[in-house]
């Protein structure tokens, strides 16, 4: 390596070491959650676009409600579904089809289709509801 110092040498190894070709962790479970969307949530809450902040049931894109709750709540409706009330029919519980990691993984998904400003929002609520401990 003639004309490079030693530092540098280092230096270009780490950034090439550091580019990844692959997809990350997050865009992994981002399409894990696609997957799993299609395959469970999609036929009665729509896709990325479309919809009204007052549909039901929800959509889960930017256009809807979905992005008022805190991860806690919807992980909970997910895997515990919600019985029919005025207006709403019910919603199927997901609990013996779904583990907890792919309800993440499907909340991941939905969270590309919202605005910026909707993320940090839902990402607040999320803070002050949800317990991580």
């Amino acid at each position: 390596m003639r004309g490079v110092s030693m530092g540098a040498a280092i230096a270009m190894v780490m950034l090439v070491a550091g580019c990844e070709t692959g997809p990350g962790e997050l865009e992994v479970q981002q399409q894990r959650g696609a997957e799993l969307y299609a395959r469970h949530c999609v036929a009665c809450h729509g896709g990325a676009t479309g919809g009204a902040i007052g549909d039901i049931p929800p959509r889960h894109n930017a256009e809807g409600h979905t992005w008022h709750h805190p991860d806690c709540e919807l992980v909970a409706i997910t895997r515990e579904g919600m019985p029919p009330r005025a207006g709403y029919p019910e919603m199927p519980a997901f609990e013996d089809h779904l583990t907890d990691e792919q309800i993440q993984a499907i909340l991941t998904h939905i969270k590309t289709w919202w605005e910026p400003e909707q993320r940090q929002a839902q990402a607040e609520i999320t803070e002050q509801v949800c317990d991580d401990s």
